[in-house]
């Protein structure tokens, strides 16, 4: 975000110093001549004044005029009414002819326009005001740019106050902005609590945001989505919660009413296949109640220290004795033990649900793994089958998400999409996630490899 606070800084600044300069050039060329002449005009008058106090003195003419080009910063020339110099300082203007100069004397005042803005004025006697000779002047070079030195020290002010006003107007777009692009991403990664604070408002406007104001209509727009979202997905859990746990007491009565059936050898094999539906439903309904219970909470219940490769060992052995996984070869990589704190209970439901996933959809050898890596603890299930694709990844670890049927072996009727999610949930509540990539980690496309990574002191 400093780099959009840059860009409307810098858009506003530069958008204010054009029209700065561009005042300033339009100012130098329309009142600039007029300003100067007038100037000059006031000055040569003077000059004039100074020079008819002393203009039938030679010796005290010399001196006034070095005085004059001293003080004043002026090149200057006295003639008597026949052209002839009587004093001199500096060089010589010849920006005057000798008509020009005649004019002059007649009592006229001549100004050229050049660079140096040379001034020919006429000379009079302090007591009769007759014309007794001219005096021409120009500015010395440092002298004409010391004209310049007002106007740039303004020009200098209004650029800082400038760059001061823009600094606030940037940063008075930016921030909401800032903030609001930080809610958003907590609000994608899944944090429905998150709010654009609207108190950002009252620093300038006690009343807070009304209407007009783009960015508070945007900020409180989004705080109203976010609401909204919130309860819908908090009404959907509840409803899911609510729905599996009255689901259980029908499925209990079912279980009890099939154990009661009298059996002989054809129902038997009937009723074992309901029963395995049965438990099926149960396990559905468990994952729904727990990851409600994880969403809820929002803390593991009992953690504890424990050797997370043992954890593995033990799901290992299971998986050898369990229906899902039996015939499949389930091994486990590594000897070392591995520690961390976690739930013990929701650790093994969470790494099963991989492993039952594995066994699903992916193919034999399944491999698990628990490792240290840095402040992390990873537990890995690995498989060879055809792996995920990049842009279903994310995508798997939703509520009730399969893959297409082109992407399973055999198609998307096994499971309902919840093991994931509650590997997922389980590791969020530990403060740590979910990784889903290629077998070999490489960038591959073969096998799969689910990742359930922990801090290691969570």
């Amino acid at each position: 975000m400093r780099r959009l606070f840059a860009r409307i800084y810098l858009h506003f600044l530069g958008g204010l110093l054009v029209v700065a300069v561009a005042v300033s050039l339009l100012f130098a060329f329309s009142a600039r001549g007029a300003f100067v002449q007038e100037s000059s005009g006031r000055t040569s008058r003077h000059v004039a004044s100074l020079v008819s106090e002393a203009f039938r003195d030679p010796p005290a003419l010399t001196r006034r005029v070095q005085q004059i080009n001293s003080e004043l910063e002026l090149d200057l020339v006295v003639r008597d009414l026949q052209g002839r110099v009587l004093a001199r300082a500096g060089a010589e203007p010849s920006a005057f002819t000798s008509e020009q100069l005649a004019q002059v004397r007649t009592g006229l005042r001549m100004v050229q326009p050049n660079p140096e803005w040379s001034v020919a004025t006429p000379v009079r006697d302090p007591k009769t005001g007759a014309v007794i000779g001219t005096v021409e002047t120009t500015a010395h070079r440092r002298a004409r740019w010391r004209g310049f030195t007002r106007p740039a020290v303004m020009l200098g002010l209004m650029v800082v106050m400038f760059a001061g006003a823009a600094a606030l107007l940037a940063r008075r777009i930016s921030r909401p902005l800032e903030r609001l692009t930080g809610t958003v991403r907590r609000l994608g990664t899944g944090d429905l609590t998150a709010r654009v604070p609207m108190d950002q408002w009252t620093w300038w406007r006690r009343r807070g945001p009304s209407k007009g104001d783009e960015l508070a209509e945007l900020t409180q727009a989004f705080n109203d989505m976010a609401e909204r979202i919130e309860r819908l997905v908090a009404g959907q859990k509840e409803l899911m919660a609510n729905v599996s746990h009255e689901l259980r007491s029908p499925l209990t009565r079912i279980r009890v009413a099939l154990e009661l059936l009298p059996r002989d050898e054809e129902a038997d094999a009937r009723l074992r296949d309901v029963e395995a539906d049965l438990d099926e439903l149960e396990r559905l309904i468990e994952d729904v109640l727990t990851t409600a219970r994880l969403d809820a909470t929002g803390l593991p219940p009992h953690p504890s220290k424990m050797d997370a490769r043992q954890i593995m060992a033990d799901l290992a052995e299971r998986a050898g004795r369990d229906p899902a996984t039996a015939g499949l070869s389930v091994s486990l990589a590594g000897s070392a033990a591995v520690e961390c704190v976690a739930d013990p209970a929701l650790l093994k439901r969470a790494v099963w649900n991989l492993i039952e996933n594995a066994a699903k959809y992916g193919a034999p050898p399944i491999t698990l793994a628990a490792e240290r890596q840095g402040s992390d603890v990873v537990l890995s299930v690995t498989d060879e089958g055809a792996g995920i694709p990049p842009e279903e990844r994310e995508r798997v670890l939703a509520p009730f998400y399969r893959l297409d049927k082109a992407r399973t072996p055999e198609g998307p009727a096994h499971g309902f999409g919840l093991g994931l999610t509650l590997a997922h949930r389980v590791a969020v509540v530990h403060g740590g996630h979910i990784v889903i990539g290629p077998a070999n980690g490489h960038g591959g496309e073969h096998g799969c490899r689910v990742s359930l990574i922990l801090p290691a002191g969570c």
